[in-house]
């Protein structure tokens, strides 16, 4: 795997591509997704503690490498990477296809999970997508443990999924093993992407200013989400008759909280968000975030309390998730998406 790559601190595009705002926007419309093999598809059930599938199911899809990757890689059978996405994306997103594409070539199989509700999801679950599943996360993760023998994960979690990962590690220190794989999950290493650890103000973030054409992106990406959702689930069906997509706190408010089974949209923000667990993790983690964000602001990162086996990585032209430069094709100069190659080959390390 390449690794003369620019580390975050020395990331620098080229002058048109300096400003946070133009590296998001543009992100969102240069869209490369990776070729991969035919997955597979597992169904996980979703429910209460005790009760799987009352909640119907979610996706994660498996890719396996190549016998020759896999034999000049370092990673055995029983060793995978999950991909957790972002609020609006699945399993099938950019991101989420390039790293599984670099990690197939280190020869480590990957396993994309669609969020409850996200991608095909919708189909067997009613559940929305978003930000406070880290505990169906967790009891999926054991089952694929389990079911495919699993013995070792690294995991990357990408914008929302990367606050996800946060929460994950932090509310299940205790039962998370770093590599002797005597417990239900081990994993050895994890990299959260621009995560937005206090989701309330990340709201308001995106209610300020120039700042609010990301949340009209992510509001029209919501409302045909939820459309194809009413047409399968009445209970979608029902509340859309008096939603709002005012805001995406509106829409948290009347659509995804209700769903989610929490009383207001402050209530699931109060209980998604990572921000007071972060002392409490302890696998191995590096966590990349970009001071000129405009979706999840670098100040929500200056008074975090991180714990010791956290590694904060600062760069400052990436914008959220964006991360493009220059870079030498077969036909000359073209633009790549460095934090795809950059985190692949960080985690693997």
């Amino acid at each position: 795997m390449k690794t003369n790559l620019p580390t975050p601190e020395n990331f620098s595009p080229p002058w048109f591509l300096r400003s946070g705002h133009v590296q998001t926007l543009l992100t969102g419309f240069y869209k490369p997704k990776a070729t991969l093999p035919a997955p597979v598809v597992h169904k996980i059930p979703i429910g209460s503690q005790g009760n799987p599938g009352t909640h119907g199911h979610l996706l994660v899809y498996e890719n396996r490498p190549s016998e020759a990757a896999q034999a000049s890689g370092p990673q055995g059978a029983e060793e995978a990477v999950f991909l957790l996405h972002g609020l609006g994306s699945s399993h099938r997103g950019t991101y989420m296809t390039q790293l599984a594409s670099y990690l197939l070539e280190a020869g480590v199989r990957v396993f994309r999970f669609d969020l409850p509700g996200a991608g095909d999801s919708f189909e067997y679950t009613p559940l929305p997508p978003h930000g406070a599943c880290s505990e169906l996360l967790w009891q999926a993760l054991i089952q694929l443990s389990q079911n495919c023998s699993i013995r070792l994960w690294r995991g990357v979690g990408v914008s929302l999924g990367g606050n996800l990962l946060l929460k994950l590690l932090a509310n299940h220190a205790s039962e998370i093993d770093t590599g002797d794989g005597a417990r239900d999950v081990s994993i050895a290493r994890a990299i959260a992407v621009a995560p937005p650890i206090d989701l309330s103000k990340c709201c308001e973030n995106m209610e300020i200013g120039t700042h609010r054409i990301y949340a009209k992106y992510f509001l029209r990406s919501l409302r045909s989400q939820a459309r194809l959702r009413a047409d399968r689930w009445p209970e979608w069906k029902r509340l859309l008759a008096n939603a709002s997509f005012e805001t995406i706190r509106r829409f948290d408010e009347t659509v995804t909280a209700p769903l989610a089974g929490f009383t207001s949209a402050q209530h699931y923000y109060e209980s998604g968000s990572s921000i007071g667990q972060l002392e409490r993790i302890e696998t191995p983690t590096t966590v990349l975030i970009d001071k000129n964000d405009p979706i999840v602001p670098f100040s929500l990162f200056e008074g975090a309390r991180w714990s010791p086996s956290t590694e904060v990585r600062i760069s400052q032209r990436g914008g959220h998730v964006g991360y493009l430069h220059r870079s030498m094709t077969k036909t000359g100069r073209g633009l790549e998406r460095w934090a795809d190659r950059w985190i692949a080959t960080e985690l693997m390390q």
